[in-house]
């Protein structure tokens, strides 16, 4: 299997570093600009299925995308970004301000730690990693169109690192990674 992993284009919460993992914001005119520099890439990777996350600002790059490519879109509620529950819409200060407590127990244990009304680290990546356990076995190339923390948790987990080497990549908005998974073997072979 090849995968091809895509982050939605820049956001204005992108922009004012806030958290909008469930929340939707829409893409700004960069942002745009940002898939667009990306599509005669993609136009040449010969993509079987393209699937993107259900939330806007995903599925608006993953209809740029489609029009481009000429392909129908799959929608997965798996590749949501993360749940962040009360931080949903705020920024790092306003977070540490208004629920000290919580950002405290967060920083301490960003994996484990439930965020209230959202889901920890170790939820997203199980829900996602099941995604990828239905095609790490197919033949193809598989395009996803969706967001950084699930781009992070399919790298460690097809390379086989723990969950922990995730924050060692950094995946910028408009960003595209590329997977090679042969044999219960995962290579990255592009990070653009």
């Amino acid at each position: 299997m090849r995968l091809i992993l895509i982050r939605h284009g820049e956001t204005q919460a992108n922009v004012e570093r806030i958290y909008s993992g469930w929340t939707d914001f829409p893409l700004t005119e960069k942002g745009k600009q940002q898939i667009n520099s990306i599509l005669d890439i993609l136009s040449k990777a010969n993509i079987d299925i393209l699937y993107s996350s259900p939330l806007s600002r995903a599925l608006v790059t993953a209809e740029i995308i489609s029009k481009h490519i000429g392909k129908k879109i799959y929608v997965s509620e798996k590749l949501k970004e993360m749940n962040f529950g009360i931080f949903e819409g705020k920024s790092y200060i306003e977070i540490s301000e208004t629920h000290h407590l919580e950002w405290e127990r967060w920083i301490n244990d960003n994996i484990k730690y439930r965020i209230p009304n959202g889901e920890s680290l170790t939820d997203m990546y199980n829900r996602v990693t099941q995604f990828i356990d239905g095609l790490k076995d197919k033949t193809g190339t598989f395009l996803l169109v969706t967001h950084a923390g699930v781009i992070r948790i399919v790298i460690t987990y097809l390379l086989n690192l723990n969950i922990d080497k995730m924050w060692h990549f950094k995946i910028l908005p408009g960003c595209l990674v590329e997977i090679l998974y042969e044999n219960d073997f995962g290579i990255l072979t592009r990070l653009i």
